[in-house]
């Protein structure tokens, strides 16, 4: 599988595969990597010991390859250029106790140490093949000396003084995806992140390809209207509120009465939210159209089904199951927290979630901390633009005896003692 890289507002303009290989999406050469130890020559797509991680979800790419002593670490990311210009950047660092070279497969690269040889189309002829590495063109070749790094940008003549640094890539990206929400959750078994998957599917939407509206084929449309919303929240794309009420009344009215699935379900919640915060009449509009084609309430069809996280079909049905696995709206005035319940890793594990969308525009932040075999609950809501947040019948999916009416508040629920509590931490923050 391959990972999208690009700069927020503009689709992606290149995708990593496993080996760390950057297929261009203009159709330009690939560039890919190869390593010199000073045993034989390193191609990542041919080795074993070739790992490939991401930070966080976000489109930072780095990809380890295994050398006598260590490692060589190649990652890649885009940086925002002149006139906002994508331009894509590699670090490649010798994590290894000897001197290597890499040959990169392009030759219109900007580096920041001396090349040791570059194809005849780029300036300056050198000997080639090496021995032991057989390419189609001469490569860029550069040493890297023991635990020493090289920086690489795609195209001649660029300042890479003036390009933003990793770090501050990788704080851009994260600010990015917490403005729609924020999530700290536990690891799931395994050690899978769930909040690196929930970047991973915001960051595919953000770099995703303007689409036009698939208005004749309802599932695709309830995957576009979802995968909008949170384009949406995150500023990278404005959809017409005349086109997301189409969409939802499409999706109603092309559905069977008992028979719509979950995707569709989904989009109806997350599009009649988008809208009651541009208008809260419009919550009673979509209850109307509900009624007429399907025979009962907006409530009922809403609360009639969930995604689910390994169900998603779509980047942003994965961010939806998660968001409402802590915090479900199922039409009216109803919202339940953790309406599966508190178990498997969230159980004796504090966390916490910010920003998770309520009827009229308004965002809800909710926090679970432990004390003992109980949770504690603390909520708080901020209000839209010009609304006043909708009065809702909070409700516990862990304590079915717990409920409040109250914007803000915190409280305890009692739900079973787990074996053993794995973080105690009363520290909380809504800051």
């Amino acid at each position: 599988m391959t990972s999208p890289i690009g700069v927020f507002g503009r689709p992606a303009v290149a995708r990593v595969a496993p080996s760390g290989r950057v297929i261009f999406t203009d159709g330009s050469p690939d560039l890919a990597w190869h390593v010199a130890a000073d045993d034989r020559w390193y191609d990542p797509e041919r080795e074993v010991a070739v790992r490939r991680t991401d930070v966080d979800g976000l489109p930072i790419v780095s990809t380890r390859m295994r050398v006598p002593g260590g490692d060589v670490v190649h990652t890649v990311w885009c940086a925002s250029g002149p006139d906002a210009r994508p331009i894509v950047v590699v670090d490649i660092e010798n994590d290894s106790p000897m001197p290597v070279a890499v040959a990169l497969t392009r030759t219109d690269l900007t580096v920041s140490r001396p090349i040791a040889a570059r194809g005849a189309d780029g300036g300056e002829n050198a000997s080639w093949p090496a021995p032991g590495l057989e390419l189609a063109s001469a490569p860029t070749v550069m040493p890297i000396g023991h635990r020493a790094r090289v920086r690489v940008a795609v195209g001649r003549d660029i300042d890479l003084d003036r390009l933003p640094d990793v770090d501050a890539v990788e704080r851009g990206w994260t600010t990015i995806c917490d403005g729609s929400s924020r999530l700290v959750l536990p690891d799931l078994d395994g050690g899978v992140s769930l909040v690196s998957r929930v970047n991973r599917a915001k960051v595919a939407i953000a770099l995703a390809e303007e689409s036009e509206m698939p208005w004749r084929r309802p599932d695709e449309l309830a995957g576009w209207l979802i995968d909008r919303f949170h384009a949406d929240r995150m500023g990278a794309a404005r959809t017409p509120a005349e086109d997301v009420a189409g969409a939802v009344e499409r999706i109603v009215r092309k559905s069977r009465r008992g028979r719509v699935n979950p995707l569709r379900v989904a989009a109806v919640r997350v599009g009649t939210l988008w809208l009651s915060g541009i208008d809260e009449r419009t919550t009673d509009d979509v209850d109307r159209i509900v009624r007429r084609a399907l025979g009962t309430g907006l409530d009922g069809i809403a609360s009639s089904s969930r995604l689910g996280v390994d169900d998603a079909e779509c980047a942003g049905a994965l961010i939806t199951a998660v968001e409402e696995s802590l915090l479900f709206w199922g039409g009216g005035d109803r919202a339940i927290f953790c309406v599966d319940g508190i178990g498997g890793e969230r159980l004796g594990s504090s966390f916490e979630a910010h920003g998770l969308v309520v009827p009229n525009g308004a965002r809800m932040s909710m926090a679970v901390r432990w004390h003992g075999s109980n949770a504690a609950i603390l909520w708080e809501t901020a209000s839209g633009d010009s609304m006043v947040p909708r009065r809702l019948d909070l409700r516990s999916g862990a304590d079915p005896e717990w409920s409040s009416t109250e914007p803000n508040g915190e409280s305890l629920w009692r739900v079973p003692a787990p074996a053993s509590i794995i973080d105690g931490s009363d520290s909380i923050s809504f800051g």
